[in-house]
């Protein structure tokens, strides 16, 4: 066989090869099943209580890809019609009946083997949110936050603080299963914080001094700095290992426990918390920095004041410590 001859053999085998990897893309993209994956996205979070609102959705090799993915806690229960519309892609409510969302530039979802489950890549703040659910026997979650700006994503909104720093994170949790759905109450596993440079450059805040109803008050800007912490989770009940927020201006350190519930808003924290503010930033802090007087001295460190935080995490109470 002449040379000729062969180098056109390789042409040909190399066009039908080209062809079929166009044909399977292209097939791909046109009968992947988006609808579906939509439906069940947006089903999944409402039954969680949150709106998700998808962009795009596309497949890849090993799993599939959503952009501009926009999640946010509506302040009613969605309508059977709202969750079908937000399945459908119909993006026309806005934040007075979705809330402000928390926006993610891209999702990346595919399936793990070890162990069987769902591994989750997300671009979101500037930085990375991993994430692992393996599913085969109890729950096993994984998630890590590397190098997010609390600048980005919306968070200042979503959060009603103009906010600056970076954001790092790690949680692993093991939890049993209830029924058909894991318990997160009974959950054993650890969590750390390790955020830098944090800033509050403005916004409001209402500080739960008691029982009643607390009054937005607003906030001038505050150095919050590093906010590193520790909690080791054994059958739901966490204990605070360390959790210290350090700036020029104020310094605060929590001990005690966070008792998981089924939903982690319904979670417990029941911590002693010792407050100390530098005397300039406390003047600045105008009625925020007088309320803090009325906590009495901490007993070990009279420098510090002490205080009690309790409730739940979606109403926390803080109040003097006895």
């Amino acid at each position: 066989m002449s040379t000729d001859s062969k180098a056109a053999r390789w042409k040909i085998l190399l066009g039908y090869a080209a062809f079929a990897v166009v044909a399977f893309v292209v097939g791909l993209l046109v009968t992947f099943p988006y609808d579906a994956i939509r439906k069940r996205l947006v089903s999944e979070a409402a039954q969680a209580g949150l709106a998700v609102r998808i962009g795009s959705l596309r497949p890849g090799l090993a799993g599939i890809t959503a952009t501009n993915v926009r999640v946010s806690k509506p302040p009613q229960p969605l309508s059977a019609d709202t969750v079908a519309a937000l399945a459908r892609g119909e993006g026309m409510l806005g934040a007075a009946e979705l809330g402000e969302p928390l926006v993610l530039d891209s999702v990346a979802l595919r399936p793990a083997l070890f162990p069987p489950g769902i591994a989750l890549r997300a671009s979101v703040m500037g930085g990375t949110l991993s994430a692992s659910v393996g599913l085969l026997g109890d729950t096993r979650v994984k998630v890590t936050a590397d190098g997010l700006q609390a600048s980005g994503g919306n968070l200042p909104a979503f959060t009603g603080m103009d906010l600056d720093g970076e954001l790092n994170a790690a949680l692993s949790l093991t939890m049993p299963k209830s029924g058909a759905q894991p318990d997160l109450s009974q959950a054993n596993g650890e969590l750390t914080l390790d955020t830098r440079n944090m800033v509050i450059k403005s916004g409001k805040v209402a500080i739960p001094m008691g029982g009643g109803t607390a009054v937005p008050m607003d906030l001038p800007q505050i150095d919050l700095g590093a906010l590193t912490g520790r909690i080791q989770f054994v059958k739901g009940l966490g204990t605070v290992e360390s959790l210290r927020l350090k700036s020029n201006e104020l310094e605060a350190v929590a001990t005690g426990t966070l008792k998981l519930g089924k939903r982690l808003e319904y979670s417990e924290p029941g911590m002693d918390v010792n407050i100390k503010l530098d005397p300039e930033f406390q003047k600045r802090l105008g009625l925020v920095g007088a309320g803090v007087t009325i906590l009495p001295p901490d007993k070990t460190d009279p420098s510090f004041r002490a205080a009690r935080l309790a409730g739940f995490l979606n109403r926390p109470t803080f109040l003097p410590r006895r």
